[in-house]
C-alpha cells in the first residue's frame, strides 16, 4: 500500500493512530487516547532504534535487549544544559549540567560511591594549575589506605581531628597554632634509628635556630 506524500493513513474508528510523511519528514502518531506501544514479542528479540551515523551509513543508538531485559546504549547519550538525568522512582539522584558547572545531586538516603573491582582504586582528579589534570588524592583498594598525593589545606578555625571522639586536634585560628590532647597521655616519639627530635624557633635575627635536643 502507498501512501502519497502530505497524505495520513489513519487506524483506528476516529482515525487514532496516523502515520504520515509530510514533505521531507515521517511522522507516527497517536492522536487521541491512550498510550502508543511499540512491542517486539519474540523470545529474547530486541527493539532496535537506529540512524545515520554521521558519515553515511547507518548506525544502532540505541535498543532494548530482549534476551538480557535491560536497555542498552550504543552511541554517545547528551542531554541539555539544565536538563536532568535521574534514577530512582522519584528521581531521587540527579545528573546535570547547567551551562557553567555539573551537579551530581542525591535527595534520598545516603549516596554511596563504590568500586567494587579487586584491589582497584576511585582516584580523585583535577586540574593541576598549568592546564593539565593530576590526582589529588585516591581510595587505594589494594592497600586498603587513603593516599593524598597534593597537599591538603585545613582553613583557619578548621580542625584535624584524630580519635572517634576528636580526642587529639591541630588547628590555626588565624595567628595561633594550636596541637590539644583531650583523651590521656600525648607521647611523642622519633622511631628512626640514630636520629633526634629538635626543637626550632626564630633566631631574634629573622632566621631559624635549633634550641635544644
Amino acid at each position: 500500500v502507498r501512501i502519497p506524500s502530505d497524505s495520513t493513513l489513519k487506524i483506528g474508528a476516529s482515525g487514532d493512530l496516523q502515520l504520515e510523511h509530510l514533505s521531507s519528514n515521517s511522522f507516527i502518531k497517536n492522536t487521541a487516547v491512550g498510550d502508543l506501544y511499540i512491542e517486539n514479542q519474540v523470545d529474547d528479540g530486541d527493539v532496535i532504534f537506529r540512524s545515520d551515523d554521521g558519515s553515511g551509513g547507518l548506525a544502532t543508538y540505541f535498543y532494548l535487549d530482549g534476551g538480557g531485559a535491560i536497555t542498552r546504549v550504543s552511541r554517545n547519550f547528551r542531554t541539555d544544559d539544565s536538563v536532568r538525568f535521574q534514577a530512582g522512582s522519584s528521581g531521587d539522584l540527579s545528573i546535570n549540567h547547567d551551562g557553567s558547572n555539573s551537579y551530581i545531586s542525591n535527595d534520598t538516603g545516603a549516596l554511596y560511591i563504590q568500586q567494587l573491582a579487586d584491589n582497584s582504586d576511585i582516584v580523585f582528579q583535577s586540574d593541576n594549575g598549568s592546564g593539565s589534570v593530576t590526582e589529588y588524592f585516591r581510595l587505594d583498594g589494594g592497600e586498603a589506605i587513603n593516599v593524598f598525593t597534593r597537599k591538603a589545606r585545613f582553613l583557619d578555625n578548621v580542625q584535624a581531628s584524630f580519635g572517634t571522639a576528636d580526642d587529639f586536634k591541630i588547628s590555626h585560628d588565624g595567628s595561633a597554632t594550636y596541637v590539644q590532647n583531650v583523651t590521656s597521655h600525648l607521647i611523642i616519639e622519633n622511631q628512626a634509628n640514630d636520629s633526634d627530635i629538635i626543637f626550632k624557633s626564630d633566631d631574634g635575627s629573622g632566621g631559624l635556630a635549633e634550641y635544644f635536643r
